[in-house]
């Protein structure tokens, strides 16, 4: 763990200053910042890292770039090329590419001045940590791939040395890109050789017009050293197949930012979009808002007590999110036993939603690391599925555990889907549980689809169904 520690045991002055920016951090990450219409080529909110001596130097090597009048697409190729052309995957050749004491000793002050006002005018924003830290095992603190001390640790390294390995490659891809003002993640995993053997790799993932794209920098500098040319064989990769031809990774987390994506560029950045049309007079019932199939549905819904209050008027086509979702099996629980669901302070920073509080005391929910919930990101199928069955397991034995009470004789099931071995392990039983009682049905082609997004019409509709089983 010695490269975290590089970035830290540094001058005293600069200390300092990363202190007080990361008290501003804390201070300024809960509140909304506006960014700029984000489509091809126009201006983005650049998100900082929140170190200000790595997000200066970060801004200095943008110089050396040019990224003026380029499209989306344009920007982050120019960036990905400049470090394949000017980084090395070989030993450090002794030369420091940085200044640091003149950055401290006379720039520090003014530049930091300067993030404090962008900050405070909604000008740029900070880094979101969506992956939580790994923690701490016995003595040893370890930091999790995509934590900003991650990628703040291996990007300094690499603006210093211009030199290192796929974690240095990607952690500066990142922290660049991110200044321009596009969400870049790290992902780890493998790489797959020709020889079939495996190494230790890591790459990123960035979102652009509402979707992400794989990138493998490193290989492509690798591509580069052998034959003198850039040829992009690993940037801006769309399919996912595609890539898991050469890479191979627990896909949890990048399945969650696929699936969210959309939430993340709305909600969690707060992209401004085209000016909102007025509004339109409200239904005149607090359901009707939603697909003609699920009318009936929804008004039963609402008259057996299943649709939460906060989904009154809602739009009802709409994804659900992880804090309505909560809601609606709260609403279920308390159908199922007659009794209110238990009232508990809520774990969890970033949401103080009792629904959510209840569903985690239950054993209904769970957060996503770093004692957050992560209430506005949407669910998958399989998610919404899994916490809806955590409910009737709990109606039906007095504990969650697995589901496979509520699946004996069907875990088969999920088999019959087209799409069956996708389901994630945890949620097999409680899909199998569903589909086999007829509550869930495939989608076209006979598909589960398990990380297509749940609406909340859906959602809704499930949970009506269930109590019908009972």
């Amino acid at each position: 763990m010695s490269t975290f520690y590089v970035h830290f045991e540094r001058d005293s002055v600069m200390k300092r200053t990363l202190c007080v920016l990361l008290v501003l951090l804390l201070l300024f990450s809960t509140l909304p910042f506006t960014a700029l219409a984000a489509q091809n080529g126009t201006e983005r909110t650049p998100i900082l890292l929140g170190y200000v001596d790595l997000d200066y130097l970060a801004d200095e090597i943008l110089r050396e770039i040019p990224t003026a009048g380029k499209s989306d697409r344009e920007k982050i190729k120019a960036v990905y090329d400049w470090i394949i052309l000017n980084c090395s995957r070989s030993s450090w050749d002794g030369q420091y590419h940085i200044d640091e004491e003149a950055f401290v000793n006379g720039k520090a002050d003014t530049y930091y001045a300067q993030v404090e006002a962008d900050l405070e005018a909604g000008k740029i924003r900070l880094r979101e940590e969506l992956e939580a830290y790994a923690g701490i095992q016995g003595d040893m603190f370890f930091l999790s791939y995509d934590s900003r001390d991650y990628i703040a640790s291996f990007a300094y390294e690499m603006m210093l040395y211009r030199a290192g390995n796929c974690a240095h490659y990607s952690a500066l891809l990142a922290l660049l890109l991110s200044h321009l003002g596009y969400d870049c993640r790290l992902i780890d995993g493998v790489f797959l050789n020709r020889d079939g053997s495996a190494v230790e790799h890591k790459w990123n993932y960035v979102l652009l017009d509402g979707k992400y794209y794989w990138l493998d920098v490193r290989m492509d500098h690798s591509i580069y050293t052998s034959t003198g040319s850039i040829n992009h064989t690993y940037f801006m990769i769309e399919s996912t197949d595609e890539w898991a031809k050469r890479h191979q990774w627990d896909r949890t987390y990048s399945n969650w930012l696929a699936a969210n994506a959309g939430s993340i560029m709305s909600d969690v950045y707060q992209i401004e979009t085209a000016s909102p049309a007025a509004p339109s007079s409200p239904p005149a019932n607090p359901w009707e808002n939603c697909s003609d199939w699920a009318r009936p549905t929804m008004e039963a819904a609402w008259h057996a007590g299943l649709i939460p209050r906060s989904l009154s008027g809602a739009d009802l086509k709409q994804g659900i999110t992880r804090q309505e979702f909560a809601a609606v099996a709260m609403q279920l629980y308390e159908n199922l036993t007659g009794t209110p669901a238990p009232q508990v302070p809520s774990p969890f920073s970033d949401t103080s939603d009792p629904a959510v509080a209840s569903a985690y005391a239950l054993g209904v929910v769970n957060g996503v690391g770093g004692d957050r919930y992560a209430p506005k990101a949407t669910l998958t199928r399989e998610q919404a599925v899994t916490m809806l069955g955590r409910v009737c397991e709990l109606v039906s034995t007095g504990s969650v555990s697995d589901g496979g009470i509520l699946a004996a004789g069907m875990s088969n099931v999920p088999d019959s889907f087209t799409d069956g071995s996708e389901i994630a392990a945890y949620a097999r039983n409680y899909v199998a549980y569903f589909a086999g009682t007829g509550v869930v049905n495939g989608m076209g082609g006979n598909r589960f689809a398990p990380q297509g997004t749940m609406t909340r019409e859906q959602a809704i509709k499930v949970a009506l169904e269930t109590i019908k089983l009972e």
